[in-house]
């Protein structure tokens, strides 16, 4: 068996090898892709909630004349 062959016979053995891990790697991706989907969900929920709630705070301090005179 020549170098070249035995090289071969070698990178095809631990891609096989590789295959598992990279599969599962693929999975994982697929998860984090979906992860960061969802937070920047939140986050968009997040800041809606806050920009809501600067809104409010604004409009309960707001001065309203007595109607009762």
């Amino acid at each position: 068996m020549t170098d070249q062959e035995l090289l071969q016979a070698i990178r095809a053995i631990t891609k096989e090898e590789l295959k598992p891990i990279t599969q599962r790697l693929d999975k994982l991706d697929e998860r984090l892709d979906m992860l960061e989907e969802s937070l920047e969900e939140t986050r968009n929920g997040v800041n809606m909630l806050i920009n809501w709630s600067e809104k409010v705070s604004m409009a309960a301090t707001f001065p309203l004349p007595d109607i009762d005179d």
